[in-house]
């Protein structure tokens, strides 16, 4: 069923890129959030990637020279605190493909904790569903709120709560109602 999804098919293809770069990756945007609590309309796929904003240059020449991604944007976009490249992969340009940065404290931590799992016939790295949250709330762009409470419905009963509160205190941001 997954498999001839051309959503599912461009997540392995650049799962497949950025484990032959050596990239550190996640999983962090709509499609993650089907995994942990229910699938969603997403035409893109999200990726937090251990690169510093500062080496946009090197994921750019990376990217280019793999010869399977356009860029949109030639400069790095930000929602909220969030910096991102995005590109869609010229096997399927209606996917657009976002590469977040390693920016800060929390986001580094966040990509210690992935969690791989196997998803058809290939594996991805995906964000915890503690980690996911704090990672939408942070956008605060409107759809990240909602798939962050409908993560946070889901998976109440196994969410680390010390971590979710620890991390929205140190990063100013609220959790909503918690346990």
């Amino acid at each position: 069923m997954m498999n001839n999804n051309p959503l599912i098919q461009s997540l392995k293809e650049v799962c497949s890129f950025l484990d032959e770069a050596a990239v550190e990756y996640m999983l962090v945007g709509g499609l993650a959030v089907g995994i942990w609590a229910e699938p969603r309309a997403t035409v893109d796929i999200d990726f937090l990637v251990s690169i510093r904003i500062n080496d946009v240059e090197d994921l750019k020449q990376r990217l280019t020279e793999s010869n399977r991604f356009v860029f949109i944007h030639d400069k790095p976009m930000v929602f909220g605190k969030v910096f991102f490249l995005r590109a869609t992969l010229k096997s399927n340009p209606d996917v657009s493909v976002d590469f977040l940065f390693v920016d800060d404290v929390f986001k580094n931590e966040a990509l210690k904790r992935k969690k791989a799992i196997q998803l058809t016939d290939f594996s991805v790295n995906i964000a915890t569903p503690e980690d996911l949250i704090i990672l939408k709330l942070v956008s605060g762009r409107e759809q990240d709120r909602l798939d962050a409470r409908k993560i946070l419905d889901i998976q109440r009963e196994n969410l680390d709560w010390v971590y979710l509160q620890t991390w929205s205190e140190k990063l100013g941001i609220g959790i909503g109602d918690s346990e």
